[in-house]
């Protein structure tokens, strides 16, 4: 099982799946806390591992144990919920036609 695992791990088409899969199912969800910032993980995931495949970055900044790619997509996503949070609070509160809404968050 492990090694099915790692081997579908460094495949930069699986992440790409489950970040397309994913940001559909934000299309559903409309909150834009959840299922996007996870896709736009799992998409820079297989942005790095691709770049790795192909030479550009050097060996030892992939990781050998798939787990730890997993971790990575973790911070990633938690990185982009924040950005993503921090941006729409912020477009909130320059948005001058705005009006004092408990809808407006």
């Amino acid at each position: 099982m492990t090694l099915q695992i790692a081997s579908w791990a460094y495949q930069p088409q699986v992440w790409v799946i489950v970040g397309l899969i994913l940001v559909v199912l934000e299309v559903t969800d409309g909150s834009a806390i959840f299922f996007l910032p996870m896709g736009i993980g799992a998409e820079l995931m297989a942005l790095w591992i691709f770049t790795f495949n192909e030479g550009v970055l050097p060996e030892n900044w992939m990781p050998t144990n798939w787990y730890w790619l997993l971790a990575i997509w973790i911070v990633i996503s938690l990185l982009a919920t924040v950005t993503l949070a921090r941006y729409k609070k912020f477009k909130a509160s320059r948005d001058e036609n705005s009006i004092d809404d408990i809808n407006n968050y």
